[in-house]
């Protein structure tokens, strides 16, 4: 399998005053014609804490990478004037979706992205999500999923009908059942807490479904810089079969 060009890195710490690295990496993949995700990141309207947004435009459907584009650029735009609480991430997910409605009137399609939101400030972080994207905390060389696969394998495994891990293998994994679509959004909405050190990630699925969460965690608390942490992170996706779209974004606290 020929993989084309190099991973793309960005060094978005210049988004937080404090003191938190952050860096995203994205790759088309080897066999997509568009890398359809999107990704951001921005200062808190109080100049403490940052918001960022991962997005994955919906496999298959024309005009999947504009909508994910137009629901991280409104997301973004209420996370700047916004702060770390429900409210605001609430609010970002809500006009995320309202963005998607206009790109679905103006191509007279039905595109639809994920969404996965993150505000971070200090040790607290609140986390708006649809979709089979994932947020992963890595604490302790360990990677925990903290959002839910918003698929018909992560419905069908939640409710014991399928094995865990199945969301990686099993033949109906792309079949979305929750996303930003431009109508009626029910967004998952929660809170979690972070040590000194620890990592959070939001991904699209053609990151985390290549490679175990065990890997993921090797992967992410490898020393050095954090863009080169997350370049070879993609890298491994894609020496790992990784087809889709592959991008990764992530925020370490310090120590």
């Amino acid at each position: 399998m020929t993989i084309p060009a190099a991973v793309t890195v960005v060094d978005l710490s210049a988004a937080s005053a404090d003191s938190l690295s952050i860096a995203a990496a994205t790759h088309i993949g080897p066999v997509r014609k568009e890398n359809q995700d999107a990704f951001a990141a921005t200062p808190l309207r109080s100049g403490d804490g940052v918001g960022v947004v991962v997005a994955d435009g919906m496999g298959g459907m024309p005009g999947g990478g504009e909508a994910a584009v137009a629901a991280v650029s409104a997301a973004l735009k209420v996370l700047a004037t916004g702060q770390a609480d429900r409210d605001t991430v609430t609010a970002a997910m809500d006009a995320a979706n309202d963005a998607v409605a206009v790109v679905r009137s103006e191509i007279n399609g039905q595109p639809g992205t994920t969404l996965t939101i993150a505000a971070v400030l200090g040790h607290d972080a609140v986390i708006g999500h649809a979709g089979d994207s994932r947020a992963y905390l890595v604490h302790a060389g360990v990677a925990t999923v903290v959002t839910s696969d918003h698929s018909w394998v992560g419905d069908q495994v939640r409710a014991g009908a399928l094995a865990p891990g199945s969301e990686r293998r099993h033949p109906r994994r792309n079949v979305i059942t929750r996303a930003v679509l431009g109508d009626d959004l029910e967004a998952e909405l929660l809170s979690i807490t972070l040590e000194g050190r620890d990592l959070l990630m939001l991904c699209s699925d053609g990151f985390w479904e290549p490679i175990s969460d065990d890997d993921i965690a090797v992967l992410l608390e490898t020393p050095g810089p954090l863009t080169a942490v997350v370049e070879r992170a993609a890298q491994a996706a894609l020496d790992a079969g990784g087809r889709d779209n592959v991008t990764l974004l992530a925020v370490r606290l310090p120590d």
